[in-house]
């Protein structure tokens, strides 16, 4: 009876022990699957918030620059959408720099002082992105089927060039643009700080004269109209569950088809977090 009773506590010992393995694993999923919903719920109140946000400050920026005829070449404005706080800066596309068009030195700076290489490693990506779009081989690495022209129709497509990778990439996303859409000019009057901030380190003369341009402009209250055929890049910067995430969207100032409003949607970009 003694060893009896020994064995049936040796079962009911192990029946607990399994017992609550199997409830701490089904509380940790359910903690992953509730923080995995957070995450999607954050996501989508991102995008509808960053959307609707983007939709507001292009109606407030037209209908002010109507009236006087002019606004500022980059705009700024916050916008509340139920619980979310978004600021929404509208800039022009010109401002940035054009990877299919940038001269040698443009992009040198870029990849230096954007995504962190070193001048040499820096020089070399240039010159492989120079003869990418030329549509020379440009090393053994690089990555081109028969067809291609040559042009970078979104920022990942520079990833087929030797030397460039995803960290590359993620440094230069807040200075550059790619697209069948983009002008290939590129205009410093319209560019946000950072990008004054590049030119600084590659041009410090020009830099400072530009600069100059700018106050003066602004002094007079001068700025620039919105024509038909303009890019401009949307931020929404919506701040939800301790979190911000930046919403960008890429818009042409004319009407597409079917919609009543006087833009058009080029290259909408997935929400991500670059603050908490």
């Amino acid at each position: 009876m003694r060893r009896q009773r020994g064995v049936a506590l040796a079962i009911v010992v192990w029946f607990l022990a399994g017992m609550s393995l199997l409830v701490a694993g089904i509380v940790a999923s359910a903690r992953v699957d509730t923080k995995t919903t957070q995450i999607y719920l954050a996501r989508a109140k991102a995008v509808a918030a960053g959307d609707g946000a983007i939709t507001l400050a292009m109606v407030e920026r037209r209908t002010g620059v109507q009236a006087s005829g002019q606004g500022p070449l980059v705009s700024e404005s916050r916008q509340r959408l139920g619980d979310a706080e978004v600021l929404v800066r509208i800039i022009p596309a010109a401002g940035f720099v054009d990877v299919n068009s940038a001269a040698p030195e443009v992009l040198q700076a870029l990849f230096q002082f954007g995504a962190g290489l070193e001048p040499a490693e820096a020089q070399r990506v240039a010159v492989n992105v120079v003869k990418w779009r030329s549509g020379k081989p440009a090393g053994s690495g690089s990555r081109r089927s028969r067809g291609e022209q040559g042009r970078f129709y979104s920022l990942e497509d520079m990833l087929r060039v030797e030397g460039v990778n995803r960290t590359l990439l993620d440094g230069i996303r807040d200075y550059a643009v790619a697209g069948s859409w983009t002008s290939g000019t590129m205009d410093w009057s319209a560019s946000p700080q950072a990008m004054m901030d590049l030119l600084a380190e590659l041009n410090p003369g020009q830099a400072g004269a530009i600069a100059k341009r700018r106050d003066s402009m602004s002094a007079a209250g001068s700025g620039s109209r919105l024509r038909g055929g303009g890019v401009y890049r949307a931020d929404a910067l919506v701040s939800y569950g301790g979190r911000t995430w930046l919403r960008r969207r890429w818009l042409k100032m004319e009407s597409a088809k079917g919609s009543t409003l006087p833009w058009k949607t080029m290259r909408t970009e997935a929400p991500r977090v670059v603050g908490r």
